[in-house]
């Protein structure tokens, strides 16, 4: 029989100190099933691999102050460099993040300066199949579930590879973002990382930047029992298009009071999750977005704009 291995992946990189509890990823695989692939097996975090923990420590950007990080040449978009012309209203977006009491964050191209799912198929040898499939869904022909579906089938990352790329490929965190969530922190606002990335790539992150596992919404995948790719969980709000909006109800519901969230980031996932954030900040301090800069009411090349 071929079963399969439940793997939120950030098992792969989790240490003896993990917050997530194996009730809930009980929870969660109790929602998966897979055709001809058998039961499937609950492995917690804690104790699924018991190796000690095999990613680097998170890199600082160089650019903390000042001067906004460039995009790296092989940046595989249509958007052009981040320069001062494309900002719009930093003085408001700071007053309004003053009022925000809780402050979502997209992940890849916001908090980091690279796209994961780009690196890794890079990593994988299929750094060219992605991107032009990104072209297509781009285009929209395809749902967003459906673009990672393919995306995930062309990559086919096994656990040995995800193992080698976190050590091989730690994430530079960019420039002000420690700045910026201590002064929020400070502010009483509590802080949620929101990607359509996935979860063993972004809890080094977290782990940085001092962001529970409880407040990291992210996507989960499968693995076989030899390690190789077995899918990914499709109940995730964020593997879904408007999957974003919707990890931010969620958030939302967890509170019994009106809290005024803000959602800042660099992708039309994040621009769109506004509502039912109560307000959007834009981030082009990496790659800036055409039509997400067209759009956002406020938008900013460095996070420093938005200290005070």
């Amino acid at each position: 029989m071929n079963r399969a291995l439940f793997g939120s992946l950030v098992a792969i990189s989790a240490t003896e100190s993990s917050h997530h509890s194996v009730a809930s990823v009980v929870a969660a695989a109790g929602a998966v099933g897979s055709a001809g692939n058998g039961p499937l097996e609950v492995a917690s975090r804690r104790n699924s691999l018991p190796a000690p923990p095999i990613f680097k420590s998170i890199r600082n950007s160089k650019h903390t102050n000042g001067t906004p990080h460039q995009p790296a040449a092989n940046k595989m978009t249509n958007d052009r460099c981040a320069t001062l012309d494309v900002v719009k209203r930093p003085s408001e977006a700071r007053e309004m993040l003053k009022r925000a009491q809780i402050v979502c964050f997209d992940v890849d191209s916001t908090i980091i300066t690279e796209e994961g799912i780009d690196e890794l198929a890079q990593f994988c040898g299929k750094g060219e199949e992605v991107a032009a499939l990104t072209k297509e869904a781009m285009g929209g022909s395809m749902t967003f579930q459906e673009a990672l579906k393919r995306r995930l089938d062309i990559i086919k990352p096994s656990q040995r590879q995800i193992r080698e790329f976190l050590k091989t490929h730690p994430s530079t965190v960019s420039g002000g973002v420690r700045e910026l969530i201590d002064q929020l922190r400070q502010n009483g606002a509590e802080i949620y990382l929101v990607s359509g990335g996935f979860d063993c790539l972004i809890e080094p992150v977290a782990d940085a930047l001092e962001v529970p596992p409880c407040n990291l919404f992210a996507n989960k995948l499968y693995f076989h029992f030899n390690g190789s790719y077995a899918g990914f969980d499709t109940t995730q709000a964020t593997s879904k298009s408007g999957g974003k909006g919707e990890a931010i109800k969620i958030i939302k519901n967890r509170f019994n009071s009106d809290k005024v969230v803000a959602m800042v980031g660099d992708g039309m996932t994040d621009l769109e999750a506004c509502p039912p954030a109560d307000f959007f900040i834009g981030y082009g301090g990496n790659v800036v977005r055409e039509e997400v800069n067209k759009r956002a009411t406020y938008y900013v090349t460095n996070f420093a704009d938005l200290l005070w």
